[in-house]
């Protein structure tokens, strides 16, 4: 079975600033799979997102959706990857126009299409917000809330795949576990493809069925999230692990205080 995503040596340089962001990137992910992407500040991970959604162009290398190459198509030529991956973004305030409706919001992916107040209603719906959310703006929406918006507007077009990149880092800790379940379950109801970037090993786990672990722009240790976490063979996995809270803490500590959002 063909890969939905293929990524093959990808390298990515910036020359101005003399940084070699990512080195030899490869991996797969197939169509319906959880696929984790993990590592500290300045891995790799968001320079690695914006060349899996083609808004970069790598220095070497490959992205492939579907069997198409994408990194090498012009914009005009990327519409059928633009509504069919999404990403949801970290801040959910910087990724929203204040100036916009929520109806605006949500329906922005849609274009012209016809249908879009009931497909905005069930996107609402769907991530736990009333119909009425639609005539309001974001800042008038909790942290958790806003991020909701974020999602609804994200699945809107119907999307395959869905990145979610640190899409909990930016929230109360209170409201975090009601967004990692509410992205869990929308994978499943909608069968999408998920790739969940994170500095936090203990969520990538909860959410997550395979893994990657980034260091220096290089992916480190890839494979079954209970393989890495039970036996990683990198000795870099190893101190993560050894230096993160154990994901039973983790959950609790997601837990507390759930009713805030």
């Amino acid at each position: 079975m063909t890969p939905i995503i293929e990524v093959e040596g990808l390298e990515r340089r910036y020359a101005r600033r003399d940084v070699h962001a990512l080195r030899g990137v490869s991996f797969a992910v197939e169509a319906g799979q959880r696929f984790g992407i993990v590592g500290e500040s300045g891995s790799g991970k968001s320079t690695l997102v914006r060349l899996l959604a083609a808004l970069d162009r790598p220095t070497a290398g490959s992205v492939t959706f579907r069997g198409t190459r994408v990194d090498t198509l012009p914009e005009r030529r990327l519409g059928f990857l633009r509504s069919e991956l999404q990403i949801v973004f970290q801040d959910p305030m910087g990724s929203l126009d204040p100036r916009m409706r929520v109806r605006d919001i949500v329906a922005e992916p849609l274009g012209r299409a016809s249908g879009r107040r009931e497909r905005v209603i069930e996107m609402l719906a769907a991530v736990g917000l009333p119909a009425d959310a639609a005539e309001r703006y974001p800042h008038q929406f909790s942290g958790g809330q806003r991020q909701r918006i974020s999602i609804a507007r994200a699945l809107a077009p119907n999307p395959s795949v869905l990145i979610a990149d640190e899409p909990v880092s930016a929230l109360d800790v209170s409201v975090r576990a009601q967004i990692l379940d509410l992205l869990a379950s929308l994978v499943d109801t909608f069968s999408l493809t998920l790739v969940f970037v994170s500095h936090d090993l203990g969520v990538v786990r909860h959410v997550c069925d395979r893994v990657a672990v980034m260091r220096r722009g290089e992916i480190v240790e890839l494979g079954d999230v209970d393989q890495v976490y039970d036996a990683p063979r990198h000795e870099y996995t190893r101190e993560l692990l050894a230096a993160a809270p154990s994901l039973r803490a983790a959950l609790a500590r997601l837990s507390e205080g759930n009713e805030g959002d």
